[in-house]
C-alpha cells in the first residue's frame, strides 16, 4: 500500500479523506477541526467536478475560498489539506503536497489577560448574582478554573465520579491527545465543590454518569452556554480592555501565578516546571515554558534568577 497500490489510487477524494481521518483517529488524534475542513474540501472539489488526486491548485483555491476570512484562517485551512496530502501521497504518488507556509503562518499566539485576585473575586460575585442554578454553577466553575488551571472543555466534561472526595483528587479523563491525569485539590476547593454538589442535586436529571456542572435543564452545560454566560458577565463588569479577558485566560493566570510564586520563594523552578507541565496536561514542555516569555514581570524574575545563579561557582539552571 505504501507504494501506491492501484486499489488505493482509485479511491475518490471523499473516500481518501475518510480513510485518512479513520486511520489518524484510531491513533488517538480527534481531528475535529481538520475533519470539518477536509469534508468542506471534498464538497468544494465535488461542486467543481474535480476528479483524481488532490492538486496544489485545488488546495490553494479551496483554502482561500472564504474571501472575507483572514489570511491566518486561509493558512490553517491549507495546513489541514497539507497534512492530508502528505499522508495520502504514500498511497497515491500523484497527490500534490502544498508547500509549507504557502499562505503564511497558520498559528499566532493570542495576547492574554492576566486576572488579578480582585478580578477573579469580582467575576465570581457577578456569577452569583445571576441567581438560581446559574448562580450556583458559574461561580463554582470559575473558581475551579482559577485554582486548577483546567481547560474549560476539561471542566465541562467532569462527572461526579471524577472526584475522589477522600483522597482529594480530581481525575481529568481523555483530554488533549486522549491523555488523562490526576490532580490534587486543596481542602477549600473540595469544600466548595461538595457544597455546590449538594445544592444543585435537586436540579439533576437521572443520568449516568452524573455531570458535575449542570445547566437549567439538569444536563451538563455546553461550551457555547458557558461562553455566552461569561460574555454577559464580562460586559456587565465593563471589561472592555485589550486584550479582552477570556475564560481560557484563567488557565494562563494560574500557570503564571504558580511560576511567579516559585521564583519569589526561591524554589528550583526548572524542576517544578516539569511538574506544572504534567499538571496542566501539556503535550510538550515548550507549551509550559512559553508562559515564561509571555509576561514581562515573570520574564524579569527569571532573568534575575539566572543572573544570581550565574554568579555562583558552578552556577546551575534557574
Amino acid at each position: 500500500m505504501a507504494d501506491g497500490g492501484d486499489s488505493m489510487k482509485r479511491l475518490s477524494l471523499a473516500n481518501a479523506v475518510a480513510f485518512y481521518l479513520q486511520q489518524r483517529r484510531q491513533l488517538g488524534f480527534p481531528l475535529k477541526e481538520d475533519g470539518q475542513m477536509l469534508h468542506q474540501l471534498v464538497g468544494y472539489a465535488s461542486e467543481r467536478g474535480h476528479r483524481g488526486p488532490l492538486t496544489n491548485q485545488m488546495a490553494l483555491a479551496w483554502a482561500q475560498a472564504p474571501t472575507q476570512a483572514s489570511r491566518l484562517w486561509w493558512a490553517r485551512r491549507l495546513d489541514a489539506a497539507r497534512r492530508f496530502a502528505t499522508f495520502w501521497r504514500a498511497f497515491d504518488p500523484r497527490t500534490e503536497v502544498p508547500l509549507p507556509g504557502a499562505l503564511g503562518p497558520s498559528y499566532r499566539r493570542r495576547a492574554v489577560h492576566l486576572y488579578s485576585r480582585q478580578e477573579i473575586a469580582a467575576l465570581m460575585q457577578a456569577a452569583r448574582d445571576l441567581g438560581g442554578l446559574r448562580g450556583l454553577t458559574y461561580p463554582t466553575l470559575i473558581g475551579l478554573l482559577a485554582c486548577t488551571g483546567l481547560r474549560i472543555g476539561e471542566a465541562l466534561r467532569l462527572h461526579e465520579e471524577d472526584i475522589d472526595w477522600t483522597a482529594g483528587l480530581l481525575t481529568v479523563r481523555h483530554s488533549k491527545l486522549r491523555r488523562s491525569r490526576c490532580l490534587p485539590l486543596q481542602a477549600s476547593t473540595l469544600t466548595a465543590l461538595n457544597s455546590y454538589r449538594q445544592k444543585r442535586q435537586k436540579h439533576l436529571r437521572q443520568t449516568d454518569p452524573t455531570p458535575l456542572f449542570v445547566g437549567p435543564k439538569g444536563r451538563a452545560i455546553t461550551y457555547v452556554q458557558a461562553a455566552q454566560t461569561f460574555r454577559c458577565l464580562r460586559q456587565g463588569l465593563g471589561w472592555n480592555q485589550q486584550p479582552v479577558p477570556r475564560l481560557h485566560d484563567l488557565r494562563h493566570s494560574f500557570a503564571v501565578g504558580s511560576l511567579m510564586d516559585w521564583y519569589r520563594q526561591g524554589d528550583a523552578v526548572a524542576q517544578k516546571v516539569l511538574c506544572l507541565a504534567t499538571y496542566l496536561g501539556h503535550s510538550s514542555i515548550q507549551g509550559t515554558y512559553w508562559y515564561l516569555s509571555a509576561v514581562p514581570e515573570l520574564l524579569a524574575l527569571a532573568q534575575a534568577r539566572w543572573r544570581e545563579l550565574s554568579r555562583k561557582p558552578g552556577g546551575s539552571h534557574a
